[in-house]
């Protein structure tokens, strides 16, 4: 028998229990119970970009000062934005302070006073309220339902179609659609109004981008006397290079693309400046390999004056995937193997100078082939074509520009020495939509040297009867 002191241990522990269970079964009503999200809605927003930050929307700057009150940032288009500030309630003291601290940075950093906010249990509903320019605050979910009544159809963030659907049925505020069952409402007009009716009113769970800040990175390098020599540089960006290496491990990141800020004095003048830029194709984050590509960069540089100053910057970061892991099942080829001696040669020569071989589907063969600059980067897309294409094409990769008419000798066809015909014919009839199509017959020919050549027959525009051995061409050759 348990005493009455241990019974009364067991019921506290069993109702706690309970609403545990209830709240883990019930996100919606956990979700109630601390959840506060602020809105602020800029009417003028979409048409302003900042210069200042690499032509990212002004919005992001807003969502940078809000990182003060909240870390749950979520941004809604490029003119509004919800953060939850319930759990900031306790530091901050009250909601007026809350609204005080953001009003002064967006009036003192972005000059900017044209702009609504709502607070409101629900984030769908605290944007609703702000975007039709309620500054009113909602502390209970209860309270919801008759804040929210007064507000027409036409401003809520679902289809136009569902919108105009609503009005034909005569529901031209929310307090119509109170009155009709969420039930009936979602075989009426879909499953997203009622979803997001219940979002509106608390009674369903979000789940919201979160907004993150581009990460960036800076560091500098002061000599105390001025730097003269190739050595004496690479010894200050060694450094730098390493602490960059120990910031990327230690967030995960890599990056292709370096900038070198080098402030040094002359005769002429005290201060300038020099940029270098090293770029790879493929991002990485090992210290040594940036260091060996800005060597060959500096190696053909002559600074007329001491440098007294280094400057690392790095603005494009992408997620570190490291060899060995998960791969997509849509890949049948691994990820090309990257060269260091064309990195080199890209930071040497130029990124246009060192070009590379591309493939892509395409019939007519004077398109299906192109260069592009080495430190291209390949979308996956890209990837996926140009494997697909190696495995598919049955065309040699050196063609001639443009196709060489054939000498006919003899009544045959002649290339250092008389042609023998291996394989085809192999119509290839394509762009005929432009006005001028191409229709041809490929065949596979060699000759007594040993070539293997790829040559056709054109048939553009040309009957049976005057086609002649004036219209073969030499188009490439097999390896």
């Amino acid at each position: 028998m348990l005493s009455s002191r241990q019974n009364k241990t067991f019921a506290r522990a069993a109702s706690r229990h309970k609403a545990e269970f209830y709240a883990r079964q019930n996100p919606a009503a956990r979700s109630k119970r601390a959840n506060l999200w602020y809105a602020l809605y800029f009417p003028a927003f979409p048409a302003l970009v900042d210069d200042r930050h690499s032509g990212s929307p002004v919005i992001s700057l807003v969502a940078q000062h809000c990182q003060q009150v909240s870390d749950c940032i979520s941004l809604d288009g490029d003119d509004a934005l919800v953060l939850e500030v319930g759990r900031s309630l306790r530091y901050f003291g009250s909601l007026t302070r809350i609204r005080a601290c953001i009003e002064s940075g967006i009036t003192a950093k972005l000059a900017c006073s044209n702009f609504f906010q709502a607070v409101a249990p629900s984030a769908s509903a605290s944007l609703l309220l702000a975007r039709t320019g309620h500054d009113i605050a909602i502390g209970k979910p209860e309270d919801l339902r008759s804040r929210l009544g007064g507000i027409p159809t036409s401003a809520l963030a679902i289809d136009r179609r569902i919108q105009k659907k609503l009005v034909r049925c005569g529901l031209f505020y929310l307090r119509d659609i109170w009155r009709l069952p969420l039930a009936e409402l979602r075989i009426r007009f879909g499953r997203n109004l009622g979803d997001y009716i219940e979002q509106c009113l608390g009674l369903r769970p979000e789940i919201r981008t979160p907004w993150q800040a581009k990460s960036s990175y800076h560091d500098r390098y002061d000599a105390d006397h001025g730097l003269r020599s190739v050595q004496q540089i690479l010894y200050a960006c060694e450094l730098l290079l390493n602490r960059l290496e120990a910031f990327l491990k230690k967030n995960h990141l890599c990056t292709d693309q370096l900038v070198f800020h080098m402030d040094y004095a002359a005769s002429s003048a005290p201060h300038h400046h020099e940029e270098i830029m090293v770029n790879i194709r493929k991002a990485d984050r090992e210290a040594q390999l940036f260091l060996l590509l800005l060597e060959t960069q500096l190696s053909g540089m002559n600074f007329p004056g001491e440098i007294y100053a280094i400057t690392l910057r790095v603005r494009h970061f992408t997620d570190f995937r490291p060899a060995g892991g998960f791969q997509d099942k849509k890949r049948t080829q691994p990820e090309e193997h990257r060269s260091q001696l064309l990195d080199q040669l890209a930071a040497k020569l130029g990124s246009d100078a060192v070009q590379r071989f591309f493939l892509q589907q395409d019939y007519c063969p004077e398109f299906s082939t192109h260069m592009l600059p080495y430190l291209t980067p390949l979308t996956e897309d890209k990837t996926d074509a140009w494997h697909s294409a190696i495995s598919a094409t049955q065309n040699p990769c050196w063609l001639l520009k443009p196709p060489r008419p054939i000498v006919i000798r003899h009544q045959q066809l002649y290339y250092l020495s008389p042609l023998t015909l291996l394989r085809g014919p192999r119509r290839i009839e394509t762009r005929w939509w432009e006005g001028k199509g191409i229709r041809r017959d490929y065949y596979v020919a060699a000759n007594a040297q040993g070539n293997l050549l790829w040559i056709y027959q054109d048939l553009a525009r040309k009957p049976e009867t005057e086609r002649s051995h004036a219209d073969w061409y030499l188009h490439g050759f097999f390896g």
